[in-house]
């Protein structure tokens, strides 16, 4: 190492303070970005949210950090190359005037996703500054800028594996300048002269294998997230009154049928019924600008008492954890917990009650009866149908809800030209048979 440490650049050789700032600080936000990217396919929630919108304000420090790094360029000629054969030197510039082009090109695009996002939710920088979409393209027809968004996702993509490369050359030139060329070329960037004597062979091969081994273990659950799983019944819900209707059972006895006169009759008890969650849904849908806007709630119990021959006797509450709310779309899963819509800090259940069915005939059946939710109660129905066999009852059921009357959208979201009043609800439901 004697020789390593004796040949050390002087400072006309090294960059300024500035420039070294600015490719640091770049570089570690690239990289703290990178693993922001790789978490963003996690399960959709108020985390997942939140790691799209510090994405969002990570990728726009960059893009400003790379302009400036660029002004200070056109009036501060770099150092001149060291070492290295000339195809090496050609290279590393093309390396760098790469860099520069991905370091506007992929925020821009991002830029555009967010811009052109059927649910047009504004990006705050790090939650304190408002960010403006790029002008002209909210305003863009509904089938446009569906595809402008699909357009500029596949550029976004595609432009952060070339990212990838391009940082994987860097690196590698910059390890061959220190282990193998030894010419000193590293410490040009570098804090100060005496840093580079803090970097040995040892230590570059195990920060190498530690590197490794972290983007091992980063990129397992995004591999693994992406292999396809077939697909799953319709999705779980907004309605808990659905569920109620679930528990249908056998079928009626005739009104009309004659009694013998010895016989004794035995009033009708409704049967208990135990939802099977794994084969049950719940889910809501509305549209935005005509796109359409799909969720589900995944955290809810019901407490059924229900028979077709006792239905005056028949009862259902269900209870649904506002929280438990998933949507298809990472922007509106984060905008509906709070205080505008579902606001879940203040209001963390709803709760359907029902205690008034009627049949309609075959194998349709109505319930009727009360939906808390947001503090507020208004009358819900929920019309269904059921098929039973044995003690196994399987329903799907529909309702449709106004959101206005619940307070859900407020402010801006009140409005319901771009969105909708009413919300649909489908229900999927198998239940069992649970008190014989």
């Amino acid at each position: 190492m004697s020789q390593l440490n004796d040949n050390l650049p002087s400072p006309s050789a090294r960059y300024g303070a500035v420039a070294m700032g600015l490719h640091w600080a770049i570089a570690l936000l690239i990289v703290f970005e990178i693993g922001l990217g790789w978490r963003m396919d996690g399960p959709p929630g108020a985390t997942t949210f939140a790691v799209y919108q510090l994405h969002k304000s990570i990728g726009i420090s960059i893009l400003i950090l790379t302009l400036a790094r660029i002004a200070w360029r056109v009036g501060h000629r770099p150092p001149a190359s060291v070492g290295g054969h000339v195809w090496e030197r050609r290279l590393a510039g093309w390396v760098h005037l790469g860099f520069y082009l991905l370091l506007l090109a992929i925020p821009l695009s991002g830029w555009l996703i967010v811009s052109a996002s059927r649910t047009g939710i504004g990006t705050v920088l790090f939650g304190l500054i408002p960010f403006p979409h790029l002008p002209g393209v909210p305003g863009l027809e509904p089938a446009t800028k569906a595809a402008v968004e699909q357009a500029a996702e596949s550029a976004h993509r595609l432009l952060g594996w070339a990212l990838y490369g391009l940082l994987a050359l860097h690196v590698a030139g910059a390890l061959k300048h220190h282990l193998i060329d030894r010419d000193q070329g590293l410490s040009r960037m570098l804090p100060g002269p005496s840093a580079v004597r803090l970097v040995s062979r040892r230590l570059v091969g195990v920060a190498v294998a530690v590197v490794l081994t972290l983007a091992a273990a980063a990129l397992y659950p995004w591999i693994t997230a992406k292999v396809p799983v077939p697909a799953s019944a319709p999705e779980p819900a907004a309605t808990v009154q659905a569920e109620a209707a679930s528990v249908t059972v056998p079928a009626v006895a005739d009104p009309s049928a004659p009694v013998e006169a010895d016989a004794v009759e035995t009033p009708a008890v409704p049967s208990r019924w135990t939802v099977n969650r794994a084969q049950s849904r719940l889910s809501f849908s509305t549209s935005q600008s005509g796109s359409p806007i799909r969720g589900r709630f995944a955290d809810w119990s019901a407490d059924i008492l229900f028979s077709p021959d006792a239905l005056d006797a028949s009862r259902v509450r269900v209870t649904v954890a506002m929280a438990s709310f998933a949507t298809e779309d990472s922007d509106s899963q984060g905008v509906l917990g709070g205080s505008q819509w579902f606001d879940t800090a203040s209001h963390a259940e709803a709760v359907f009650s029902a205690e008034r069915f009627r049949a309609l005939g075959g194998d349709r059946y109505e319930a009727r009866g009360s939906l808390r939710l947001k503090g507020v109660t208004r009358g819900a129905v929920v019309r269904f149908t059921l098929n039973i066999e044995g003690d196994t009852a399987r329903m799907t059921g529909t309702a449709s809800l106004d959101r206005t009357a619940f307070g859900v959208g407020t402010g801006e979201w009140a409005g319901t030209d771009d969105i909708p009043a009413q919300v649909a609800v489908d229900v999927t439901i198998v239940a069992a048979r649970s008190d014989r």
